[in-house]
């Protein structure tokens, strides 16, 4: 019998090509988790990141490909986030389920560093109730922004702020 289950950003994002990166008896890449609603601004995130030696997953965030909540807001469990190295979000804050989201990503999960990719005024409006957790990247945002993001997200130890992060 078919049972039905929540769909992952793995699922959506499995028949994406792997650019070979991967040398067996390499360390493991960093993992960074891409939450972006739209499909193509994830894809070319994707890429970018993965050509540049990370190991990439995508969730497309609550609401939009499929109309169940996200797990680790209703249920605390998120495999993606919880094999991720660094979250990246572009998730609308000015809906109250991205917000949520964003809140237990920092909640649940203070040791992963989280980037929020928003407009600036959104930034400025939501930076008191996530300080501490996350660096802010302003969108638009061009490839060295993001990989800078990144890179500094995981250089950094976590709770330091958003002091100094690039963007």
């Amino acid at each position: 019998m078919w049972t039905c289950r929540n769909l992952l950003g793995t699922d959506f994002a499995c028949r994406w090509q792997h650019l070979g990166l991967r040398t067996p008896g390499r360390p493991p890449r960093c993992r960074v988790l891409i939450e972006e609603p739209d499909v193509a601004e994830a894809y070319a995130s994707w890429r970018l990141l993965n050509n540049n030696g990370y190991d990439v997953s995508w969730c497309p965030g609550p609401g939009r490909l499929f109309s169940r909540p996200c797990p680790l807001v209703a249920c605390g469990r998120c495999e993606l986030v919880e094999c991720a190295d660094v979250v990246v979000s572009s998730l609308e804050l000015q809906r109250a389920s991205s917000r949520q989201v964003v809140a237990a990503v920092t909640h649940l999960h203070s040791d992963t560093p989280i980037i929020v990719r928003a407009p600036q005024p959104m930034l400025a409006q939501w930076t008191p109730r996530f300080e501490g957790h996350w660096g802010p990247v302003q969108i638009p945002a061009n490839k060295r922004t993001l990989l800078d993001s990144v890179e500094f997200a995981l250089a950094k130890p976590v709770g330091d702020g958003n002091v100094d992060a690039p963007g």
